[in-house]
């Protein structure tokens, strides 16, 4: 099964018989269209205006597909999913722990703990072993409440990608983390892999059941999905960190890949496709995972996660974040 990405934004994504098709414009004005077989689809992805039939959209949601949103920089928007999980006591047992602040306390430590040991990793393969991320760790461990451990999480953060230009080559200049919109091709490159990545762990929270806007390191405001985000965290470095670093060093994707309009960057049509190519690679790699002792994807081990901590709700299995060498 794959993901679908339609990215050119005055694409038109229809249903035919049992099969997606998709209607692409050329240059010429002539539409080119191609058919997609819908059991070869997992989820759908549009980025930037596409359009989507009625007819599509049902037939998607009646397959249990979830449609997702993408702006044009790549910020995740939203999704149409299909109806899953009524676990209403699993709702419950969140609730609860959303209340407990012991339980959240550990909750989050636990999430920030693995993000820390991840971003390490990420510093440490690529040479830069002298980093205070190691001590940060055992930090978070002494902190006793959640203002402290995200204080601890966001410093973390700060010297984790201080030491990023190190990594990268002077052609790609990246002085810390900037968004809405990126001021350079480097965050561009971040802003668009965590959309991405949102658009996975929406699904798997969706799937697992869970509640999407009530989490325990990210406050549950102004609407944001605050238990996406919050297993995003452990994600970031392991997925989207690597892999563009990855894709820099071996020039999968160039500088002059992107555009630049009145100082906010983008992706160019050629540079997406290449890099959403780089990216399904990356969400089908295996590894073995370390708490099941078996080989799984990225994709898999996502949703792994969202049912441990459901788990963990629900049964008082201990939650581990999953952190990888």
């Amino acid at each position: 099964m794959s993901v679908l990405y339609v990215t050119q934004p005055d694409a038109v994504l229809s249903k035919v018989a049992e099969a997606f098709k998709v209607a692409l414009k050329q240059e010429d004005g002539n539409w080119e269209k191609k058919s997609v077989p819908a059991q070869t689809v997992e989820q759908v992805v549009l980025m930037g205006n596409p359009q989507i039939t009625g007819d599509a959209l049902v037939y998607a949601l009646e397959l249990g597909m979830p449609i997702h949103y993408l702006s044009g920089f790549g910020k995740y928007l939203g999704s149409a999913l299909p109806s899953y999980s009524r676990n209403g006591q699993l709702r419950l047992a969140q609730y609860a722990a959303y209340y407990d602040t012991a339980h959240r306390l550990e909750i989050v430590k636990t999430i920030v703990t693995g993000k820390i040991h991840n971003q390490y990793s990420v510093l440490y393969r690529h040479d830069q072993k002298d980093n205070p991320l190691k001590s940060r760790k055992q930090l978070v461990k002494e902190q006793n409440t959640l203002e402290e451990v995200r204080g601890v999480e966001g410093l973390a953060a700060r010297e984790y990608f201080a030491a990023w230009s190190a990594m990268l080559e002077e052609e790609w200049s990246f002085t810390g983390r900037n968004r809405r919109p990126p001021t350079d091709a480097v965050n561009a490159l971040l802003g668009f892999a965590y959309g991405l990545l949102q658009v996975q762990v929406t699904a798997a929270v969706h799937i697992a059941g869970l509640d999407p806007y009530i989490g325990y390191l990210h406050e549950a405001t102004r609407g944001q999905p605050a238990m996406v985000l919050d297993l995003m965290e452990e994600f970031r470095p392991l997925i989207a960190d690597n892999l563009i670093l990855s894709v820099i060093s071996h020039k999968e994707i160039k500088p002059d890949d992107f555009t630049d309009n009145l100082g906010a960057y983008r992706l160019s049509e050629a540079g997406r496709k290449q890099f959403l190519q780089a990216w399904e690679r990356k969400m089908n790699d295996e590894f073995k995972h370390p708490s099941f002792g078996y080989r799984c994807s990225y994709r898999r081990a996502i949703e792994l996660q969202a049912r441990l901590l459901s788990r963990h709700l629900q049964e008082g299995i201990p939650y581990k974040a999953l952190t990888l060498r």
